[in-house]
């Protein structure tokens, strides 16, 4: 009895890579194996979208009849200029921006999920670039838009809306109106562009601007927007925000930054928020100037300067109070400090986390403390020692301890820590970065025998070298670029 053939495989993303890697010799053999070479142009430019610019150029030297079907993708087109150490991966960078703009003439698509161009290095600034990048994104409707490029400028609101009515004349909301991501990076935008993308992309749902020279005072209103990240925005003195719909919210600040004025008005679903810079020092010693959203807080980032780590033994809890963190689960601290200064204050602002189940410290010693001020700090620590015991925390199961030194300095922090932490199942400590002396080092293995000796019932300790632990914590810190 005959049997029928078997039906072809099924193609997922794996299979459609061997279209583009298909030799000449193979393409009838290869196509045919898939069915490929009957299906329609829509199909086959389908299967062409779920792979990346590259993958789906490659396709092109199949036959004939595929040369041009890339240019119909709609998924995305990625552009990706980044050094990474190795020179056959990074192209000079008129040569790839002129690359860029090739390929944007020569896309036919109607439309485009993600429009995304990298670019480190100094670029030559074309005034028209910019602006013709933000024509094509128009043109195809484009959803995510994300621009990592120097030396350019965002255009300012009158030449954006020309822009939009040339695109679509006779249509009442112009302008970006599909997006639901936007990212600038070293592109400077004025603050009325980003006020006026706020109010007519309503379906804006992540905002992230960095490195930006121009916006002095923004607000940012809007009903759709979850995500928002300020970084380095150099002349910025006033950020007022109201977005009910806000998740997350990320600032990070340079020391040379004017005095923000930072006014969180309306945000009841704000629950993850980072901070970097001498705002954090508001966050922690002004606690109710920031009452109205801090009590909601589920996550929090602190990327804390030496100044504010050096003035917080001095500040007067007592009197001035905690911040409100009743709801918080995950606190993480990147503390900038001298060698030997005190912590104390991090212990104690863990007792205004009643629910606090993770706790991440990653640790920077840029010099050595004065003896006095080692001394103020074991003072403390002894005054403090059976208050601590009477905070017992019921919540904190997990600790990471990421560059610990063994100083007295933070082994009296784990120590206070090890006091509070009535629930802990573990304690992970990574050992500082690797200029470390075998006689440092030794230290710190001897410190974690003293903590271990300890640890609350049930809890174990655990000392690894790997960066593994501490991903959380060094995402934030390349993220908010300390």
């Amino acid at each position: 009895m005959m049997t029928s053939p078997s039906p072809p495989r099924p193609l997922s993303r794996c299979n459609a890579l061997e279209l583009s890697t298909v030799t000449k010799r193979g393409k009838k053999h290869g196509l045919v194996a898939y069915g490929m070479d009957r299906l329609p142009d829509e199909i086959l430019i389908v299967i062409l979208s779920c792979l990346n610019l590259k993958e789906a150029v490659r396709t092109s030297i199949i036959s004939r009849r595929w040369r041009y079907l890339w240019r119909f993708t709609s998924c995305s087109l990625e552009f990706l200029n980044q050094w990474d150490g190795n020179p056959g991966t990074w192209v000079e960078p008129t040569v790839f921006l002129s690359w860029v703009d090739q390929v944007v003439k020569l896309h036919q698509g109607p439309s485009l999920d993600k429009f995304i161009v990298h670019c480190q290095g100094i670029t030559d600034e074309s005034p028209n670039r910019i602006c013709d990048w933000i024509r094509f994104a128009m043109e195809k409707e484009v959803k995510v838009f994300d621009l990592d490029i120097s030396c350019h400028d965002f255009p300012d609101l009158n030449k954006f809306l020309s822009i939009s009515r040339e695109v679509k004349p006779s249509v009442d909301r112009i302008g970006l109106t599909s997006l639901t991501s936007l990212s600038l990076v070293d592109v400077n935008v004025k603050d009325e562009m980003i006020e006026y993308l706020l109010s007519s992309c309503r379906h804006l749902e992540h905002l992230c601007i960095k490195f930006d020279n121009y916006m002095k005072k923004l607000n940012v209103l809007s009903s759709s927007l979850k995500s928002l990240s300020i970084f380095y925005c150099t002349k910025l003195k006033s950020l007022t925000i109201s977005a009910a719909n806000l998740l997350s919210f990320v600032y990070g600040e340079a020391s040379m930054s004017p005095v923000l004025k930072l006014q969180l008005q309306n945000v009841p679903l704000l629950s993850e928020l980072q901070l970097k810079g001498p705002h954090c020092g508001s966050f922690l010693f002004e606690p109710s100037e920031h009452s109205k959203y801090s009590h909601q807080l589920q996550r929090l980032v602190l990327n804390v300067p030496m100044l504010d780590v050096v003035s917080a033994p001095r500040h007067d809890h007592s009197l001035f109070g905690l911040p409100q963190l009743q709801c918080l689960k995950q606190l993480d601290l990147i503390l900038h400090a001298r060698a030997g200064e005190s912590f104390l204050f991090f212990v104690l602002l863990t007792t205004a986390c009643p629910f606090l189940s993770s706790l991440g410290v990653m640790m920077f010693y840029d010099s050595l403390a004065s003896k006095e001020a080692i001394a103020t700090g074991l003072r403390r620590y002894n005054r403090a020692k059976a208050d601590l015991t009477a905070h017992g925390h019921p919540c904190l199961k997990v600790i990471k301890l990421i560059n610990f030194a063994g100083y007295r300095s933070d082994f009296r922090f784990a120590l206070a820590l090890l006091q509070i932490a009535k629930s802990l199942e573990k304690i992970i400590i990574k050992p500082g970065p690797g200029f470390l002396g075998a006689e440092r080092i030794a230290t710190v293995r001897e410190r974690a025998k003293q903590l271990e000796a300890n640890l609350p019932q049930g809890a174990e300790l655990l000392i690894v070298s790997d960066l593994q632990i501490g991903s959380d914590l060094r995402t934030y810190h390349k993220e908010l670029n300390c």
